[in-house]
């Protein structure tokens, strides 16, 4: 063997020094192993490479591996691939009885995607039922996995079929069955969706078993920024984890059959406390005078649970990250609180909420357009950058980022497999910014949202009551009578708005939606801790070696116009000098 190592080596023996080999042979004899590994220097790779194309790899291989490899496979594995063959091969590396076959498994599931057509072979190679081996290493084969998935995705179905508490139960349980099934190598090939899904359905099982109660609605917001927003998480986290028409169905209509009580309930008491004790909505804080240096920048929708994922990255880039409470506009839909929280809040005023909930120019009582709002803020001294403008720094600006809200009016439950991308985008733009010279970027939202599997429950509120009906908000006519909660709009106190009850809606068919009173409706990450207050209003990202200690983003100042408004939970980012 060891000759006829030497001579598939031949070539390769005139680049290898002579010293070395010398040095070797004074530990031992040189043997067939000291020559193969001149032609192969990872016998592993080239055994998994072989299996994952067994005539393709030989025809690209120089000459000798391939018999460097048989040669290896005697003495190292007790197989010859070319007596043998691949099946019987594959077979081998699955039941990885032996420590060589152990160790070449171990080596395919770290990086399986270099083997690709390894699956489809081991699933040919899995002993046949009633053999012996048939149960040995479950992990090992495909269809085996695949048979759990089905069989959860079943169970999953079935859900339904309980009373809530029994399904909560029921999900541990399955987590319990399934949960190993994370490690196995098929959740690296994204083979195990349902199983990864279970992982966030396990933390909201838990998590509703809890009640979120509250004295007042203060105790009711802070039950829920303390532990509460974890369910909405869950819920983005496990219809995040599948792709699959099947899956998807099965894991929304477990979701729906846990979260849809625990959120309705928590609607309803929200807007029980909120009747006993309105928010004052001209103490609504604002931001204080951007100074020179400073962006602003808005991002559409960012619930709160959606601002502690940003969080979360935010820290994984050695960036502090605090929180705080906020009081929004109400109703909290982008045409009222987007003009809330910008810096141009002094120069607006409510006259009537027409079609689309926005206020007036004060100075001249046109409508507020997108194109009156730029030449406000131009006005005011802020430059108007686009999605891809870094401005100059010198100065203040004006950036918005991000389609989350376009993204969940358009595609409802889709919406979680987005966010994950979004955030990242907003932490790019974020690091772009500061990269272009801007000591500070504050991140401000104007609401969060409502995201239901199964649909928001329909509300009937005739037209002919209302001035203009959105989802979860509604103009009422003067003198008209609604059997719904109503508040005065933001921005006139005269208008009244009206919404539904829960987590219904006015209009059928939405499982995204936002405007109504709820926590998840309006509790929204922003703001930043400054020393001396307690509350802030936007996420400030100071450029790194900044030092701590700002004046407060806060106006000592009640909010503008208006008396509506809801507490929302502030993300509280203080982006300070690297850990």
């Amino acid at each position: 063997a060891t000759l006829e190592a030497i001579h598939r080596a031949f070539d390769k023996l005139f680049d290898e020094p002579i010293a070395d080999l010398l040095e070797k042979s004074k530990l031992r004899p040189l043997d067939s192993h000291d020559f193969d590994k001149l032609i192969v220097d990872d016998p592993v790779d080239d055994l998994l490479t072989w299996l994952s194309d067994p005539q393709g790899s030989r025809q690209r291989w120089e000459l000798g591996r391939w018999e460097a490899l048989c040669s290896r496979g005697k003495t190292e594995y007790g197989f010859d691939p070319l007596k043998h063959g691949e099946l019987e091969s594959a077979e081998r590396l699955g039941r990885h009885a032996k420590p060589a076959w152990k160790a070449a498994w171990n080596r395919f599931t770290k990086a399986p995607g270099r083997y690709p057509g390894l699956v489809a072979l081991l699933k040919r190679a899995k002993p046949k039922s009633g053999d012996l081996l048939e149960k040995c290493a479950v992990e090992s084969w495909p269809q085996d996995n695949e048979a759990e998935e089905a069989k959860l995705r079943q169970a999953l179905n079935d859900l339904t079929k309980l009373p809530v508490p029994a399904a909560r139960k029921r999900v541990l349980e399955l987590d319990q069955e399934h949960g190993m099934r994370r490690d196995w190598v098929w959740a690296k090939l994204g083979k195990t969706p349902l199983a990864h899904a279970l992982d966030a359905m396990n933390t909201l099982a838990t998590e509703t078993a809890i009640p979120l109660t509250g004295a007042t609605i203060d105790d009711v917001i802070q039950s829920y920024t303390t532990a509460g927003w974890a369910v909405d998480a869950a819920v983005l986290d496990a219809l995040a984890a599948v792709s699959s028409q099947d899956d998807r169905a099965a894991v929304s209509r477990a979701i729906g059959h846990i979260y849809n009580p625990w959120l309705r309930d928590l609607a309803e008491q929200f807007q029980e406390r909120f009747k006993t004790k309105p928010l004052p909505g001209r103490e609504v804080t604002r931001l204080q005078e951007a100074h020179p240096g400073t962006v602003i920048l808005f991002a559409d929708g960012l619930r709160f649970d959606v601002g502690q994922k940003l969080k979360a990255l935010l820290e994984a880039k050695g960036l502090t990250v605090q929180f705080r409470h906020h009081t929004v506009a109400l109703p909290s839909v982008t045409p009222t609180s987007k003009p809330a929280i910008s810096p141009v809040v002094r120069q607006l005023a409510g006259l009537t909420a027409g079609e689309e909930f926005r206020p007036s120019v004060a100075a001249n009582q046109k409508d507020l357009t997108i194109e009156r709002f730029r030449k406000l803020l131009d006005e005011s001294g802020f430059q108007v950058l686009t999605d891809t403008e870094t401005g100059e720094p010198e100065g203040r600006a004006w950036a918005e980022y991000g389609d989350l809200d376009q993204t969940g009016h358009r595609d409802g439950l889709l919406l979680a497999r987005r966010i994950r991308e979004l955030l990242a985008g907003l932490v790019e733009r974020i690091e772009s910014l500061l990269a272009a010279g801007w000591q500070e970027v504050r991140v401000v939202t104007d609401h969060g949202w409502l995201l239901v599997p199964g649909g928001l429950p329909k509300a009937d509120l005739p037209k002919y009551l209302v001035e203009t009906r959105w989802g979860r908000c509604a103009v009422v006519k003067p003198h008209a009578t609604v059997d719904y909660p109503s508040f005065p709009w933001f921005w006139a106190e005269d208008v009244r708005v009206a919404c539904p009850y829960g987590i219904d809606c006015f209009v059928a068919g939405k499982e995204y939606s936002h405007g109504g009173l709820s926590v998840q409706d309006g509790l929204r990450e922003m703001g930043v801790r400054v020393k001396g207050f307690d509350f802030a209003v936007c996420i400030w990202v100071f450029r790194p070696n900044t030092l701590f200690g700002m004046p407060s983003p806060l106006g000592d100042e009640g909010a503008a116009p208006g008396n509506s408004l809801l507490v929302h939970s502030a993300c509280l980012v203080t982006l300070g000098s690297r850990a």
